[in-house]
């Protein structure tokens, strides 16, 4: 099984949406910057050096009790294998965004715009839990 890390990050009303480098075949996804565990890194290490590296942001305040994870299946080759991501909650101190080179484009949404940009239907489960978490 892969496993993955990431944060749903939120300032003010917005959430912030990555979209993927256009590969051939794809038109580039939207997504919660996320990515894969690295060495002895525990799931909040690796989803907050994955947040700095896709956006740039250092700055953010977790919000605790927060955790939802989603799993699916990915193809590598001829192969299907299971994934398992775990998603964070996280307040950003600034709307500043430094793409790195995986990720062509980037916005910050309201909820229901940040719904309809999301390209998968678990992402968009993630959100809605996410806002009834803030909303509670």
């Amino acid at each position: 099984m892969e496993k993955s890390c990431g944060i749903v990050l939120f300032h003010s009303e917005d959430f912030l949406l990555i979209q993927h480098s256009v590969k051939l075949g794809e038109k580039g996804h939207w997504d919660f910057p996320k990515g894969h565990i690295e060495g002895n890194e525990t799931e909040l290490e690796t989803a907050t050096r994955e947040l700095e590296e896709e956006t740039g942001i250092n700055e953010f305040q977790l919000v605790n009790g927060f955790k939802e994870k989603i799993c699916y299946n990915i193809h590598k080759g001829s192969k299907i294998i299971p994934k398992e991501v775990s998603f964070f909650l996280a307040k950003s101190l600034t709307k500043n965004v430094k793409l790195s080179s995986e990720h062509q484009n980037y916005k910050w949404l309201n909820f229901s715009s940040a719904l309809d940009q999301l390209t998968y239907s678990n992402a968009k489960e993630v959100l809605v839990k996410a806002k009834n978490f803030l909303d509670d």
